[in-house]
């Protein structure tokens, strides 16, 4: 087993879910979504139909039936049913520990056990207005879910799981995660950190394939293409949400970032 891979599972097996939503759907012909990024992370199986799903640094995906798909939060993306028949889906929408999953990128697979995540992921939409006690059994079923479908898809498609980077690399993905709304964040981390500044941003590049600063524009530009979708922000209060004081500097690097201006994207 791939030591990152097993890294990653080890750390769902340990963390709590926080399911949002579990569902099962018969979606028509060219039934479609807007464009939107997703602030939870969610799992897919595409029963029936062909689905084209469009995600961030990816080519188009057309999901036939036997395709699971694993979307990470804080990931822009849109899909439309396709091929003049309807599309049956089944998918469940969560959030696990702090940012566990968001060095994952999309991922998708045909996995051999197919059958047995539908059927898992159809158990847990019959337990979805269960008790508390039951809510164990859906993470339960989750977990166990989460880990066949990792286990079984693509090596190079899991290249960027990095759950097994130096520890000060890893404080530091979490606590931009939770601080990217701080002007000064890049600043105040340092200031935590032990190692030799340029030591540590040749660290964090060669194992998260960032520099620091790109991944927290990363982080503040995911969350302000959905903090716009919501319409209730002004540009000017999204900016400053994510850690830009300046509206008109947010603006830009908003443009240069999504190749769109922010007010293209209201909802």
């Amino acid at each position: 087993m791939n030591s990152s891979v097993e890294s990653l599972l080890g750390q769902i097996l340990l963390s709590r879910l926080k399911f949002l939503e579990v569902n099962h759907s018969v979606f028509p012909q060219s039934r479609f979504t807007q464009s939107q990024v997703v602030p939870s992370s969610r799992i897919i199986a595409f029963i029936r139909g062909r689905v084209c799903y469009e995600v961030e640094n990816s080519d188009p995906i057309i999901a036939v039936p036997g395709t699971v798909l694993f979307v990470p939060q804080w990931t822009w993306r849109k899909w439309k049913v396709i091929g003049g028949k309807p599309a049956e889906l089944t998918w469940a929408v969560f959030n696990v520990g702090e940012g566990l999953l968001s060095s994952v990128n999309a991922v998708v697979s045909q996995p051999e056990c197919f059958d047995l995540l539908k059927a898992a992921l159809l158990r847990m939409y019959d337990l979805w207005q269960a008790s508390e006690e039951e809510q164990l059994i859906l993470e339960g079923e989750m977990k166990a879910i989460l880990a066949r479908f990792f286990l079984s898809a693509p090596t190079d498609a899991l290249t960027s799981i990095t759950s097994s980077r130096h520890p000060e690399v890893n404080y530091a993905v979490g606590w931009l995660q939770d601080h990217y709304a701080v002007p000064s964040a890049l600043f105040e981390l340092q200031e935590q950190l032990t190692l030799n500044p340029d030591y540590f941003r040749n660290l964090f590049r060669r194992q998260m394939h960032f520099s620091p600063n790109q991944y927290l524009t990363m982080l503040r530009m995911r969350a302000a293409r959905y903090f716009l979708s919501k319409r209730e922000m002004s540009i000017k209060e999204v900016a400053e949400s994510t850690g830009y004081p300046d509206a008109l500097y947010f603006s830009r690097t908003y443009r240069k970032f999504w190749k769109r201006a922010p007010s293209e994207d209201r909802g």
